[in-house]
């Protein structure tokens, strides 16, 4: 970075020196062309260069390892208008160079044949010839030098960005600031200047061809076809100046589409494609969280139910729904765990839990709470499914198969008892205002887990009520155990459970 910022600064020298060769061209001076020129290498090379090392320095120290962030940070926001103030200075020294010598000593100039220097008229000198070399030579490259250094800056800002995480802000300068000194610099100056020219030229039309063979036409054509040469240059980097920061925040879109919400757009810019840039950033900080938050949940609830709940397309609040609960539970879970230690406890019921969050959640369930060896699911709530209560079934089968095919822990055989039970349910957000649980409450929720206690009187695995038997009768093949008068209950359940 630091070899761009040094070669953007001295790029000023040969846009100089093609603006001599223009005005050699026609005044075919080879005295005042190698003289000013020495002096443009002078000054745009050597003193240029030194400027630009010390500009630089607190930022080359950052890269160097040796630099201090806020210095640096302050340099980078600063050195746009800084290195434009010191080519303006630069600008100011050569034309004091050019023209006072021109002024008060004509006769150290050999003149060409078709420029009399001694003759020039001091009106058309202070009010053509001064304005027209100070636009030129100290106005203008100050102009393409702002946005030679801003494009450099650009591309600098994002670099850190990256590399220190530095941050920048978007700042208040808008773009019809910026527009405003394009219009300046590139049509109201340079026409304020031709009519000055010409106003003048024809002010001393009797004595112009003392001093000069061309016509006051060809005189303001010279200086309109360096300005032209000057415009194209600075339209270039004008157009970057905003097509630089879109294109940056356009690629941060794109990743961010792409799922990268760990994306952040550097703020390269202090107009409102930075104050864009910084609410974009926002957002994606927004959209990160959410995803966090997604993910999180996504521990506890399947993905697909994580996402209705967010985008709130449930009634948090409280809602009416049928719904199929299962209730799971460790067959002498007590005894178990008498003999292994807490270690051996925690990995044994993780392995276990995974298996059967994962078997519940194929199945279109939600793991709505673990309640020690116990798992709390739910079908149909929050998200719809027509075959909830079959899906259920599934679910609970499928766990009974796989909890007698394998071990868990160190070894450790594991029986499950399951209870099934539909009802009409009411889904929502229960607790406190500091804490809050999205789950089911009802009769018929209370009616599965005495299910999943029942099993232990007959020694079966999955028992299911009534409700769920008339949802599913046509799935699967029942045994009725017949009716019972499940603890805490009044009325009769009739009692099922799948035979092979």
């Amino acid at each position: 970075m630091k070899n761009r910022y040094y070669l953007s600064m001295l790029g000023l020298f040969p846009f100089i020196i093609v603006i001599d060769g223009i005005y050699f061209v026609y005044h075919q001076s080879i005295t005042i062309f190698l003289g000013l020129g020495f002096v443009h290498l002078l000054l745009y090379g050597l003193i240029n260069y030194i400027g630009a090392r010390l500009l630089y320095r607190p930022v080359d120290r950052l890269f160097e390892g040796t630099g201090d962030l806020p210095a640096a940070r302050k340099r980078i926001e600063q050195l746009t208008w800084q290195s434009t103030a010191w080519i303006f200075l630069i600008g100011n020294i050569y034309v004091a160079i050019a023209l006072l010598p021109l002024y008060f000593f004509p006769r150290i100039f050999q003149n060409p044949e078709d420029f009399v220097i001694d003759k020039i008229p001091p009106q058309f000198f202070f009010f053509s010839i001064v304005p027209g070399i100070y636009f030129v030579y100290a106005l203008f490259p100050s102009f393409i030098a702002y946005f030679l250094i801003n494009d450099f800056i650009l591309d600098l800002k994002e670099t850190v960005s990256a590399r220190f995480k530095m941050l920048f802000d978007a700042g208040s300068k808008g773009i019809g600031r910026t527009l405003f000194f394009v219009f300046l610099f590139l049509v109201f100056l340079p026409s304020l200047l031709v009519i000055l020219e010409l106003k003048v030229a024809f002010q001393v039309e009797d004595k112009y061809a003392q001093f000069t063979k061309l016509s006051p036409l060809q005189t303001v054509l010279i200086d309109r076809f360096i300005v032209f040469l000057g415009t194209i240059v600075a339209v270039v980097l004008v157009t970057r100046t905003f097509t630089k920061p879109i294109r940056s925040l356009i690629k941060a879109i794109n990743r961010v589409r792409e799922g990268d919400y760990s994306t952040q757009a550097a703020v390269i810019t202090e107009d409102e494609i930075g104050l864009v840039t910084q609410e974009f950033n926002g957002m994606v900080r927004g959209l990160q969280e959410r995803e966090l938050i997604r993910d999180t949940f996504g521990k506890y609830v399947t993905r697909d139910v994580a996402t209705v709940i967010l985008e709130e397309k449930i009634d948090l609040a409280g809602e009416v729904r049928t719904a199929t609960i299962l209730v799971t539970d460790i067959a002498d879970y007590t005894t178990i765990s008498e003999t292994l230690t807490p270690r051996e406890i925690v990995m044994m019921l993780n392995e276990y839990f995974s298996e059967l969050v994962e078997i519940i959640h194929a199945h279109r369930g939600v793991v709505n709470k673990f309640i020690g060896d116990a798992i709390f699911a739910m079908f149909n709530v929050p998200l719809d499914d027509p075959n909830h209560a079959a899906n259920a079934i599934r679910a609970a089968l499928a766990i009974e198969k796989v909890t007698s095919s394998r071990t868990f822990g160190k070894d450790r055989k594991l029986r499950t008892r399951i209870g099934i039970n539909t009802g009409v349910v009411v889904a929502g957000n229960i607790g406190s205002a500091d804490r809050l649980e999205y789950t089911v409450i009802g009769d018929d929720v209370n009616i599965a887990a005495r299910l999943e206690q029942l099993n232990k009187e007959h020694g079966t695995s999955v028992l299911l009520g009534e409700n769920t038997y008339e949802l599913a009768k046509d799935q699967f093949k029942f045994k009725e155990l017949g009716g019972f008068q499940l603890k805490g209950k009044e009325k009769i359940i009739q009692v099922y459970r799948v035979s092979d």
